[in-house]
């Protein structure tokens, strides 16, 4: 999806606001995060992308669909609690959000590209071997009788 087609669902979502996608793009890219925290993924927040490179004109990392539910909701969600006029409002901003987020997990989480697969023991603690809350939990045989 192009950022214009995304500026507008966006202003159209924030009740007529005229943001430049500029300004927007700090919320976008706090539904990007929340996205690869869900999904343990390392897709590029727009702000990564546009450093990378400043000529891009779309975000086609994943399907318009989850663009158009997920990402401009948690936005616009997003934009709201920041802004706190809408706090009423964004309560259902909220609520959408939180819906369309669970079924994009649900639906991507085995399709990500190797590409944006973060490390699969991130966030993982291992203890010491020995620790009985936190090392191996195995059962040990002592053979030597």
């Amino acid at each position: 999806m192009t950022f214009i087609e995304m500026q507008k669902l966006m202003n159209v979502q924030l009740a007529g606001e005229t943001l430049t996608f500029r300004e927007m793009i700090p919320y976008f890219d706090y539904v990007i995060d929340d996205i690869n925290n869900e999904l343990n993924a390392t897709y590029p927040t727009f702000s990564e992308l546009l450093s990378s490179a400043p000529d891009a004109d779309s975000y086609a990392f994943f399907p318009d669909i989850y663009l158009r539910k997920v990402v401009i909701a948690g936005a616009a969600w997003n934009y709201y609690t920041v802004d706190e006029e809408g706090l009423q409002t964004a309560m259902q901003y909220q609520s959408d959000y939180t819906k369309n987020k669970f079924y994009m997990v649900r639906d991507m989480l085995y399709n990500i590209p190797e590409e944006f697969q973060a490390d699969s023991e991130r966030g993982f603690i291992e203890g010491h071997p020995r620790n009985d809350t936190v090392g191996y939990r195995g059962i040990e045989v002592d053979l030597d009788y």
